[in-house]
C-alpha cells in the first residue's frame, strides 16, 4: 500500500523560494511522507522550519538551534518539539542534537533524528500515530540494510569525482564480495594499491594510476 502523503495544501508550494527549500529538505521529509505524514516548510517571520502533522492533531516542529538554514548541509543539529494546533500551552521536547543539547553527540545526522522520531511516535497513546512510528521504523531498517561499492577520486584534470560504482545491494556481505571483484579489476587495469584499511568488514583502498587517484570502499547508502 502506497502511503506517501501529499504536498501541503497552500499556495506557497508554487513559489520558487518554497520549492528550493523543499528540495533541500527532501532527505528529511520524504521518509516521513512515505509513512503518510504530511510535511511542510514554514518560513513565517523569517524563520525556516519543517512541520510534520501527526494523526493525533499535534505536529512536530523541526529546527536547528533556531531557524533552519537555506541548505541542508549547513544544519549543525536538530531540535524537535511537539506542539498542539489548538493548545498553545502544550509543548514537548522530542530530540535535541544542537550544541549543548541532550543528544548533541548526534549533531546533524538525519538517521539518528528520524530514529528518535520513530521511538517517540511509538510511545504516544494514539493508535494511528503509533502506527506511523512503526512504519517509519520499518522504513529506516530497510534503508539501513542497503549497501554499495563507492568511490571518491581526482581525475587527470584535478576535478573531484564521487559516487556509487556498483549497487545497491540488500546485504553487507554481497557488497563486500562485489568490492573484491571491483578491486581485482582495478589491478588488472594497471592500478596500484597504495593504501588499505578496514579489513573485511568495511574495506577501503586507495588506488593510483599515473596522476589519477581514487578511493574505493563499501558504503551504506543514504535514505534516498
Amino acid at each position: 500500500m502506497n502511503l506517501i502523503a501529499p504536498l501541503p495544501d497552500h499556495g506557497r508550494v508554487n513559489r520558487p523560494e518554497w520549492q528550493a527549500l523543499w528540495r533541500q529538505y527532501e532527505p528529511v521529509t520524504t521518509p516521513l511522507r512515505m509513512v503518510g505524514l504530511v510535511c511542510d516548510i514554514e518560513t513565517c517571520g523569517g524563520e525556516t522550519l519543517v512541520l510534520v502533522d501527526l494523526p493525533d492533531g499535534t505536529h512536530l516542529v523541526l529546527a536547528d538551534h533556531d531557524s533552519l538554514p537555506d541548505r541542508l548541509e549547513q544544519v549543525t543539529g536538530w531540535c524537535i518539539v511537539r506542539d498542539h494546533h489548538d493548545n498553545p500551552n502544550f509543548r514537548a521536547l522530542v530530540f535535541d542534537s544542537t550544541e549543548g543539547g541532550e543528544h548533541a553527540r548526534h549533531g546533524a545526522d538525519i538517521v539518528s533524528m528520524l530514529a528518535a522520531i520513530t521511538l517517540y511516535l511509538k510511545s504516544l497513546p494514539d493508535a494511528d500515530t503509533q502506527a506511523a512510528g512503526t512504519r517509519l521504523g520499518e522504513f529506516l531498517l530497510a534503508a539501513a540494510q542497503r549497501f554499495a561499492v563507492s568511490f571518491v577520486g581526482v581525475d587527470s584534470q584535478h576535478a573531484g569525482q564521487a559516487g556509487p560504482l556498483n549497487g545497491p545491494f540488500d546485504n553487507h556481505a554481497e557488497a563486500v564480495k562485489e568490492y573484491g571483484w571491483v578491486t581485482h579489476r582495478l589491478e588488472e587495469a594497471g592500478w596500484k594499491c597504495v593504501h588499505e584499511q578496514g579489513g573485511t568488514d568495511w574495506p577501503l583502498t586507495l588506488w593510483q594510476r599515473r596522476d589519477v587517484v581514487q578511493i574505493v570502499f563499501v558504503s551504506r547508502l543514504p535514505l534516498l
